[in-house]
């Protein structure tokens, strides 16, 4: 059996399922738990769990959404908007830049394979910086993608095949300015704020580095500009949480036009229990969105804590939603 020892120290994402499987009196077991192994025993029948994932997700799809380029091209053959990109090897670099000139410029690159927003660079604007950007993931992958910036505020749609979600805005990293402290200086103490209250919301402590410093340049700032009081000021474009970025509930706002859409999504993969779709549109309340918008990529295993300690709004207990699907009583 469990013991309280062992749920403590499941990852976040992890101890809210399986908090939700007890809730169920479903027996869980820890096997390995570097290995995110566990076992369960529902209704009589012994079945392992790594992480979130279960033997109702087919291993094809796992596979299929993990490739991005690939769920792009599923997602178009279903005419479900992307962003126009195409997918470039190592030895593929003038070719890279060739289509960029033929895209047009701002552009979009990233790894094939990748999560939590690591290497991804947006907002490229010449050709020059896409060389020097394209030298470096090369060092690191083996595929990358160049697509069209679109622009347009970042959601999370977190939906079940049953039909039950939960949406978040994603606002990239930010400060607020007070006419008196440096970004970094206002970085820095927003960081502590949210260390100290890690048990309410996720709030991740805001990452300084490299990317940082250079989206900073591109509006003639530096980490020791000071803002102006109530200056809002954006240190970077993904709204990767685990860099910084703020998560805030809209499920009760969300369009039905855009529910239609996620529900079109779901069908492609209706197999998988639950998807995560990143959506880009001006307004996701707005009935334009169902039409202005983009779909970035499509999660076989969605994040759970972001909906369930958003930093502003109504939590959202997706993981009993998830529970619900899974192992119905």
């Amino acid at each position: 059996m469990m013991t309280e020892r062992d749920f403590n120290r499941l990852h976040t994402n992890q101890r809210l399922f399986v908090h939700e499987l007890l809730e169920r009196g479903i027996r869980v077991t820890v096997i390995d738990r570097d290995a995110e192994l566990l076992q369960i025993t529902f209704k009589g029948k012994k079945q392992y769990i790594i992480d979130r994932s279960t033997e109702k997700e087919p291993s094809n799809l796992v596979k299929i959404t993990a490739d991005k380029f690939l769920v792009k091209s599923l997602l178009k053959t279903n005419k479900i908007l992307v962003p126009e990109g195409q997918l470039f090897g190592r030895s593929q670099k003038q070719d890279a830049l060739d289509f960029s000139e033929h895209l047009g410029f701002p552009l979009v690159t990233k790894p094939n394979w990748g999560s939590h927003g690591d290497d991804v660079f947006t907002n490229i604007q010449s050709k020059r910086e896409l060389s020097s950007i394209l030298d470096n993931l090369f060092l690191r992958h083996d595929l990358v993608i160049i697509e069209r910036h679109y622009p347009g505020k970042e959601y999370r749609i977190f939906r079940t095949r049953n039909g039950r979600y939960a949406v978040l805005h994603r606002d990239p990293a930010h400060v607020i300015g007070d006419g008196k402290h440096s970004i970094l200086e206002l970085a820095k103490t927003e960081s502590r704020h949210r260390k100290s209250q890690y048990k309410k919301t996720i709030l991740c402590p805001i990452v300084i580095d490299d990317s940082v410093r250079a989206y900073l340049a591109l509006s003639g700032l530096r980490l020791s500009s000071i803002p102006t009081k109530g200056e809002k000021v954006y240190l970077r474009l993904t709204s990767n949480l685990a860099k910084g970025g703020v998560s805030s509930d809209v499920t009760d706002v969300i369009h039905p036009n855009v529910l239609k859409i996620a529900e079109r999504i779901h069908r492609i993969f209706e197999h998988l229990p639950c998807i995560g779709i990143d959506f880009l549109t001006e307004d996701i309340s707005s009935p334009r969105a169902g039409k202005d918008y983009a779909i970035l990529e499509i999660n076989s295993n969605p994040g759970l804590a972001m909906h369930a300690f958003p930093a502003h709004g109504k939590p959202r207990n997706v993981a009993s939603y998830l529970a619900d699907e899974l192992f119905p009583i």
